[in-house]
């Protein structure tokens, strides 16, 4: 068991370089979670600390906005992150993110909905 764990740990540390990698040739390597990202969302400008678009670990938006990205990401003219996306979608991914953050583990927000338009 400690032989496998080691393993564990030395792919685990083998894996955190190679992201380190990546954002130093495609992406922001001094990103922190403190960074203000503004996103301009199917024509919606949306603001949210890098730390609240990346707290669901192993996701596509962390991901996306870990700033290993950051250099690839497609840009709107005034050279923020442009996605093709619902904005009202969007900003209820955002809030919720927010509000988990904020929240306790006791008592988790309500995952985000959207109403029919």
């Amino acid at each position: 068991l400690d032989e496998k764990e080691r393993n564990l740990e030395e792919r685990s540390n083998a894996l955190d370089e190679k992201k380190l990698e990546i954002a130093k040739v495609n992406g922001n390597h001094d990103a922190t979670g403190d960074d203000l990202v503004d996103v301009n969302a199917g024509g919606k400008i949306v603001s949210a600390k890098r730390s609240t678009l990346t707290k669901l670990r192993g996701t596509r938006l962390e991901a996306l906005f870990s700033g290993r990205w950051d250099k690839k990401l497609q840009r709107d003219c005034r050279g923020r992150i442009f996605l093709d996306v619902n904005p009202t979608g969007f900003r209820a991914i955002v809030d919720y993110l927010n509000e988990l953050t904020i929240s306790s583990e006791d008592d988790p927000p309500n995952p985000p909905s959207v109403d029919d338009e």
